[in-house]
């Protein structure tokens, strides 16, 4: 039986169809896979994140200079979300930044992930959790 080709980061990444944007980067802000360009400064923004909390609410996220609301702050989840101010809210686009540490090395990688309507983070962050298990703390 022949091996099947390895699936990597940035392939699972790219299956997943409801993320409208993904990128993962570690505490340098080095990416590590995408399947969207997000700027330099907006991506090393995210690595000091979960550093203060009312400074991340006040500000919120910035991605491809569109700002997200932050609704959820979880530090010991190491989860942010939330999504863009829209009058309608089917307008809105959702978004959600996970901390996770590598299994191999205990250092701190970074998912991020945008979602267009209906996805909602009642489904989109549960998604995010079981692709950073697989992908960043079992790896």
């Amino acid at each position: 039986a022949k091996a099947l080709p390895r699936v990597t980061m940035e392939a699972s990444l790219k299956q997943q169809s409801e993320w409208s944007r993904a990128v993962v980067f570690d505490e340098a802000g080095t990416v590590l896979a995408k399947t969207a360009e997000i700027p330099t400064g907006e991506i090393s923004a995210m690595t000091t994140a979960f550093n203060d909390k009312d400074t991340t609410f006040g500000n919120g996220l910035n991605v491809c200079g569109k700002n997200f609301e932050v609704h959820r702050f979880y530090e010991d989840q190491g989860l942010i979300y939330g999504r863009t101010h829209a009058v309608n809210p089917q307008d809105g686009e959702g978004i959600c930044l996970a901390r996770v540490k590598k299994g191999t090395t205990g250092a701190n990688n970074f998912a991020l992930i945008t979602y267009d309507f209906p996805i909602l983070s009642a489904k989109a962050v549960p998604d995010l959790q079981a692709w950073t298990k697989e992908w960043i703390t079992n790896q």
